[in-house]
């Protein structure tokens, strides 16, 4: 009897090993397949998708997704490449989620213009030597979680091409999620929509998309890099430029100033200590990043970005960088107005502020002019998601189950996950099993591929147990967040506004 017991136990233990051994090989295979399509996104390309290689590729994943079952009807690929399924649930209270990633590979670090040659290592620990020309070695000291990589897999390119984890890691998961629940329809949970976007690494993979469209109540994007990671926040973002444009009639006096010299003394106000480079953690930024002649008319143009975790500081920033603006400009109209004694045809100098798509005012071709452009890009994801707390303790469960260590971070970025959750749909960015993404030493751990995998599984099972309705209450309980950021005069800007002088002392000393 206890052979009996031993030879069943025996059996059972050698399926589910057997099982996770089939999982880890579609996970590394569809990796390996997607990869070899090469979709790297174009910067200069207006369109969308930017490059065709991601029209190829979403029509495959269209192709595969019926292959699992799921009707023709259920699968669709619009005309920008967005690939869009559902997968039709059996409990009809549950919530309806998305699961994402995204088409296109980073033109950053675009080495070699074609699909890579891939490479899988068996990983019993030590240093990888990826490319010994190109002297591009892994190694345990330099990468955080190769440890954790030991016993499963490690792909790499061969070092001369990207290897695109980012995001074909993520993309694998979720087909192999697709392809589980689809081909088990016994499985209980609610409606499942996958969702694939076009060029994601240059900024336009939600232009696009719509609440409409993803049709989910909860998401998770399968997009970050770090065993277990987390994002629970990003940076609330704004961006902001300043342009200047002289009379074209002004007569050559010292008194008049150049546009490059209205535009340099409108960045000498931003301190280096707050420069990007030089903040990190928790802190927040105020800093420029390009300086260039803008136009055939003598326009010159800076940009600059502002980020910060706080809601309160942010305004601050926003405030503080609005008022070196209009210092500048009263100062460059002043000097105008003093040149105009002595030469009445110079025109007047127009100031205008356009603070998300608002304009003060108008100007024409011909006009001496300074435009000031405040843009709200994206903002702290926290501040929805913590309406929603049932949600968040399901996907903790969720790493609990999978027996995975969950690691939260503070995302010093934004993602898709931040803009789909201010569509309202409370979405979490969620590791993949990717590392050194954007570079030659690339690489991707099957065993945490199959524990991204588990912890979505977890997820979607435990979803399937929730009353959709309550859980949507939650976030109508904590009220809505509107203008979470606002732009300009905020009613405690003083104090706001002191705060922030406080908090970076140093940095702004200089004020």
């Amino acid at each position: 009897m206890t052979k009996k017991i031993f030879t069943f136990l025996t059996l059972i233990s050698l399926s589910v090993f057997l099982s996770a051994q089939t999982l880890e090989d579609k996970l590394v295979n569809r990796l390996r397949k997607y990869a070899i399509v090469y979709t790297c996104s174009d910067y200069d390309c207006e369109t969308v998708p930017s490059s065709n290689g991601q029209k190829i590729l979403a029509a495959r994943l269209a192709e595969e997704l019926i292959s699992f079952g799921i009707p023709k009807e259920d699968v669709t690929v619009d005309d920008h490449s967005y690939v869009y399924a559902t997968i039709k649930g059996n409990v009809k209270i549950a919530p309806t989620i998305f699961l994402s990633a995204h088409l296109d590979t980073t033109p950053d670090a675009d080495f070699n213009t074609k699909a890579p040659i891939i490479h899988v290592y068996d990983y019993k620990g030590g240093d990888i030597v990826i490319n010994k020309e190109l002297g591009i070695v892994l190694t345990e000291e330099g990468n955080e979680f190769l440890h954790d990589a030991i016993g499963g897999k490690v792909i790499t390119s061969n070092g001369e091409t990207l290897l695109g984890g980012d995001d074909k890691a993520g993309m694998a998961i979720v087909m192999t999620l697709a392809e589980t629940f689809a081909k088990n329809p016994n499985l209980p949970h609610g409606d499942i929509r996958i969702v694939f976007t076009p060029d994601e690494e240059i900024g336009n993979s939600t232009s696009l998309l719509t609440k409409e469209n993803i049709k989910a109540d909860f998401g998770l994007v399968l997009d970050s890099h770090g065993f277990g990671r987390i994002v629970v926040e990003n940076f609330n973002a704004t961006d902001v430029s300043f342009y200047a444009r002289g009379d074209s009639e002004a007569p050559g006096t010292s008194m008049i100033p150049t546009p490059h010299r209205i535009v340099s003394d409108f960045i000498a106000n931003f301190p280096k200590e707050m420069a990007a480079y030089n903040r990190s953690g928790m802190d927040g930024y105020v800093d420029h990043h390009s300086f260039r002649s803008a136009d055939d008319k003598g326009g010159v143009l800076a940009r600059g970005r502002l980020r910060s975790f706080y809601l309160d500081e942010m305004a601050g920033f926003k405030d503080l960088v609005k008022q070196w603006a209009d210092k500048t400009a009263q100062d460059v109209i002043a000097a105008y107005d003093e040149a105009r004694k002595k030469n009445p045809a110079l025109k007047e100098v127009k100031y205008i502020t356009v603070i998300n798509g608002q304009a003060s005012g108008t100007y024409s071709d011909a006009d001496p002019v300074i435009v000031f452009t405040m843009k709200d890009s994206y903002f702290n994801a926290k501040e929805i998601l913590k309406k929603y707390p049932t949600n968040y303790n399901l996907i903790v469960q969720a790493y609990e189950k999978a027996g995975v260590k969950m690691y939260p971070v503070s995302s010093r970025a934004g993602s898709d996950a931040c803009d789909i959750t201010y569509m309202g749909i409370p979405t979490y960015n969620i590791f993949t099993g990717s590392h050194n993404e954007h570079s030659r030493d690339e690489w991707v751990s099957s065993k945490q591929m199959v524990a991204s995998y588990n912890v979505t599984y977890d997820y979607v099972i435990a979803m399937g147990q929730q009353d959709r309705t309550k859980m949507l209450q939650e976030g109508q309980e904590h009220g809505e967040v509107i203008n979470p950021v606002p732009t300009i005069s905020t009613p405690a800007f003083n104090e706001v506004y002191q705060q922030v002088l406080d908090k970076y002392a140093l940095a702004f000393s200089n004020l």
